[in-house]
């Protein structure tokens, strides 16, 4: 930090096991990556190609190199993952991920419906070649999941035979309240 300022927690360095922040990269061009490395790579614990953009994101071996010279992990989000899914192509998304030397992946379900039980046999087999990061929640709006049935399914996620995962992320979804939204939320196990 530049100055101390009370009541403030020290950050601890990288690599970090608790405190991990994750920064979504809506299609930064390779200049604007590397100035956010700059200003921003000490913070920066991982980063998601957020929305499917890594399918149209020009230069994109040479982004992800970036990133990793930086020692900042990537992934694709769960929208290009639900793409391949949706499209019974779990295979073509394991060799992309290996392609792109990819060491983490997002399972969700945020805007397709896939039984629970399935994606906890798409966690297990996708755990075997990547660090997961599971989705918990949905994307859709009117689709309200009991705040019990929400730590069930993260339950369940979390204890799957997660293979090679160290880190287990678990996407929380606005909570809703009447017309209350709070902001979503990442927990680190």
């Amino acid at each position: 930090m530049n100055f101390e300022l009370s009541q403030i927690p020290e950050r601890s360095s990288k690599p970090r096991k608790v405190g991990l922040t994750m920064v979504m990269d809506k299609g930064l061009s390779l200049r604007e990556t590397e100035d956010f490395i700059d200003g921003n790579g000490e913070f920066t614990d991982i980063v998601k190609f957020g929305f499917g953009s890594a399918l149209i994101t020009p230069k994109l071996a040479e982004k992800i190199a970036l990133y990793k010279s930086a020692k900042i992990p990537v992934y694709f989000g769960g929208t290009l993952f639900e793409a391949f899914i949706i499209r019974n192509e779990v295979d073509k998304y394991i060799k992309l991920l290996q392609k792109f030397k990819v060491e983490h992946a997002e399972i969700s379900d945020g805007s397709i419906s896939i039984e629970h039980d399935e994606k906890c046999k798409l966690i297990q087999r996708l755990s075997k070649f990547v660090t997961v990061i599971s989705e918990v929640g949905s994307k859709e709006e009117g689709i309200i999941i009991h705040p019990n049935r929400w730590i069930e399914m993260m339950q369940k996620n979390y204890k799957q035979e997660f293979g090679k995962s160290l880190l287990k992320l678990v996407k929380v979804e606005p909570l809703v309240f009447t017309d209350l939204m709070v902001s979503s939320r990442y927990a680190y196990k």
